[in-house]
Protein backbone atom coordinates (compact mmCIF):
# COMPACT_ATOMS: atom_id res chain seq x y z
CA UNK A 1 0.00 0.00 0.00
CA UNK A 2 3.09 2.48 0.63
CA UNK A 3 4.77 1.62 -2.51
CA UNK A 4 1.46 2.49 -4.52
CA UNK A 5 1.48 5.72 -2.53
CA UNK A 6 4.98 6.66 -3.57
CA UNK A 7 4.54 5.74 -7.15
CA UNK A 8 1.27 8.18 -6.90
CA UNK A 9 2.63 10.78 -5.41
CA UNK A 10 5.70 10.45 -7.92
CA UNK A 11 3.84 10.34 -10.37
CA UNK A 12 1.49 13.79 -9.24
CA UNK A 13 5.08 15.29 -8.72
CA UNK A 14 6.62 14.48 -12.31
CA UNK A 15 3.30 16.06 -13.86
CA UNK A 16 3.96 19.04 -12.02
CA UNK A 17 7.06 19.42 -13.00
CA UNK A 18 6.36 18.62 -16.08
CA UNK A 19 3.70 21.52 -16.20
CA UNK A 20 5.88 23.97 -14.70
CA UNK A 21 8.40 23.12 -17.30
CA UNK A 22 5.84 23.85 -19.79
CA UNK A 23 4.80 27.16 -18.55
CA UNK A 24 8.28 28.61 -17.53
CA UNK A 25 10.75 26.75 -19.73
CA UNK A 26 14.11 24.37 -19.36
CA UNK A 27 17.01 26.37 -17.44
CA UNK A 28 19.65 27.31 -19.46
CA UNK A 29 22.71 29.25 -20.43
CA UNK A 30 20.85 30.97 -23.22
CA UNK A 31 18.47 32.09 -20.98
CA UNK A 32 21.19 34.13 -18.92
CA UNK A 33 23.63 34.83 -21.36
CA UNK A 34 23.04 37.12 -24.79
CA UNK A 35 24.57 35.10 -28.38
CA UNK A 36 27.97 36.91 -28.50
CA UNK A 37 28.21 39.74 -30.49
CA UNK A 38 31.74 40.33 -32.78
CA UNK A 39 32.83 44.20 -32.67
CA UNK A 40 36.08 44.32 -34.93
CA UNK A 41 38.40 41.62 -32.25
CA UNK A 42 35.99 41.99 -29.37
CA UNK A 43 33.11 39.73 -28.41
CA UNK A 44 30.43 41.08 -26.43
CA UNK A 45 28.02 38.89 -24.68
CA UNK A 46 24.82 40.17 -21.87
CA UNK A 47 24.14 38.77 -18.58
CA UNK A 48 20.42 38.86 -17.71
CA UNK A 49 18.74 38.09 -14.33
CA UNK A 50 15.65 36.27 -14.37
CA UNK A 51 12.69 36.26 -12.04
CA UNK A 52 9.98 34.07 -12.35
CA UNK A 53 7.20 33.10 -10.09
CA UNK A 54 3.83 31.24 -9.86
CA UNK A 55 0.88 30.00 -8.04
CA UNK A 56 -1.98 27.88 -8.30
CA UNK A 57 -4.79 27.31 -6.16
CA UNK A 58 -8.21 25.70 -5.92
CA UNK A 59 -10.79 24.59 -3.26
CA UNK A 60 -14.25 22.90 -2.71
CA UNK A 61 -16.67 22.34 0.27
CA UNK A 62 -20.34 21.32 0.53
CA UNK A 63 -22.12 21.55 3.81
CA UNK A 64 -25.57 21.67 5.54
CA UNK A 65 -26.55 24.49 7.22
CA UNK A 66 -30.35 23.33 7.69
CA UNK A 67 -32.49 19.93 7.38
CA UNK A 68 -33.53 21.14 3.43
CA UNK A 69 -30.17 23.58 2.81
CA UNK A 70 -27.42 22.25 1.26
CA UNK A 71 -24.01 24.76 -0.09
CA UNK A 72 -21.73 23.78 -2.22
CA UNK A 73 -18.35 25.88 -3.15
CA UNK A 74 -16.39 25.67 -6.10
CA UNK A 75 -12.53 27.34 -6.19
CA UNK A 76 -9.83 28.01 -8.80
CA UNK A 77 -6.63 30.06 -9.13
CA UNK A 78 -3.89 30.44 -11.13
CA UNK A 79 -0.95 33.27 -11.80
CA UNK A 80 2.34 33.57 -12.29
CA UNK A 81 5.07 35.66 -13.96
CA UNK A 82 8.53 36.40 -15.66
CA UNK A 83 11.08 38.89 -16.11
CA UNK A 84 14.25 39.38 -16.86
CA UNK A 85 16.75 42.56 -16.92
CA UNK A 86 20.25 42.71 -18.05
CA UNK A 87 22.89 42.77 -14.91
CA UNK A 88 25.92 42.70 -16.80
CA UNK A 89 28.07 43.37 -20.09
CA UNK A 90 30.86 41.01 -20.51
CA UNK A 91 33.55 41.79 -23.48
CA UNK A 92 36.03 39.52 -24.24
CA UNK A 93 39.16 41.17 -26.00
CA UNK A 94 41.97 39.20 -27.31
CA UNK A 95 43.70 40.09 -23.98
CA UNK A 96 41.14 40.26 -21.52
CA UNK A 97 37.90 39.83 -20.83
CA UNK A 98 35.87 42.76 -18.81
CA UNK A 99 32.78 42.67 -16.94
CA UNK A 100 30.58 45.78 -16.32
CA UNK A 101 27.71 46.19 -13.92
CA UNK A 102 24.56 47.11 -15.72
CA UNK A 103 22.98 49.72 -13.00
CA UNK A 104 19.57 50.28 -12.84
CA UNK A 105 19.37 53.74 -11.88
CA UNK A 106 15.06 53.71 -11.52
CA UNK A 107 15.44 50.63 -9.00
CA UNK A 108 17.91 52.35 -6.84
CA UNK A 109 15.51 56.05 -6.99
CA UNK A 110 12.48 54.01 -5.89
CA UNK A 111 14.42 52.23 -3.30
CA UNK A 112 16.06 55.42 -2.09
CA UNK A 113 12.02 57.50 -2.29
CA UNK A 114 10.43 54.68 -0.30
CA UNK A 115 13.60 54.16 2.08
CA UNK A 116 12.99 58.18 2.86
CA UNK A 117 9.27 57.85 3.09
CA UNK A 118 9.27 55.53 5.54
CA UNK A 119 12.12 57.48 7.56
CA UNK A 120 9.74 60.50 7.31
CA UNK A 121 6.53 58.17 8.42
CA UNK A 122 8.70 56.63 11.50
CA UNK A 123 9.55 60.42 12.71
CA UNK A 124 6.30 62.15 11.74
CA UNK A 125 4.62 59.65 14.36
Amino acid sequence: MANDDQTTSEAIASQIGDALTGLFGEASPSALFSEPIKHGDDLIVTAVAWERAGGFGFGAGQGQSGEDEIGTGEGGGGGGFSQGRPVAMIRVTPSRVEVTPVIDFTKIGVTLLLALVGVWRALSR
